[in-house]
């Protein structure tokens, strides 16, 4: 038996790499035209949570102690689609210390973009002048196909925190 020469190893190398990298290549390029035919077959839904701010309107005791804040976010839907969403707004009262002000669970007809605004009555401690808020939107839709099969996707989505001013202007 005879050891193998500089030219055969290098060649066995190369064989072996080729085979490695289409073993692992292969099913990665597969992949990736079946995953787009399929996405655009199915109904797209979006979320977008913006960022809150005070609402200055009629209607609220003005006490110089809580604020009226708009907490507002968008939908939108490729086609018709029933949307449920799930929004949940926050206060935070310190650098570890978070408190839920409010939650809304509903559903809603999408087709094509619809805003959504929730007020809620956010109070300071006192002496603060300011509060920090934010909120949180997850929603579940329906994936129907053209072939009559239906699975749930969701999208989730947090706005950035919002510095509101509780004195309303007084001082």
């Amino acid at each position: 038996m005879t050891p193998p020469t500089k030219s055969r190893l290098s060649a066995r190398l190369a064989l072996v790499s080729t085979v490695s990298l289409g073993l692992l290549a292969g099913p990665i390029a597969m992949a990736s035209p079946a995953s787009a035919a399929e996405t655009s077959k199915r109904d797209n839904c979006s979320v977008t949570a913006y960022k809150p701010h005070a609402d200055n309107g009629r209607g609220w005791k003005n006490d110089r102690k809580s604020v009226r804040v708009n907490f507002a976010f968008k939908i939108h839907c490729d086609k018709g689609t029933r949307v449920y969403f799930n929004q949940k707004m926050f206060q935070e009262k310190g650098r570890w210390d978070v408190k839920r002000i409010g939650h809304v669970d509903d559903s809603v007809w999408v087709d094509g973009t619809e805003y959504i605004v929730n007020d809620e009555r956010v109070s300071a401690d006192r002496h603060d002048k300011f509060v920090k808020v934010f909120h949180t939107v997850r929603i579940e839709f329906k994936d129907n196909d053209r072939s009559k099969r239906s699975s749930w996707s969701s999208d989730f989505d947090k706005s950035p925190t919002a510095y509101i001013r509780v004195d309303n202007g007084h001082k």
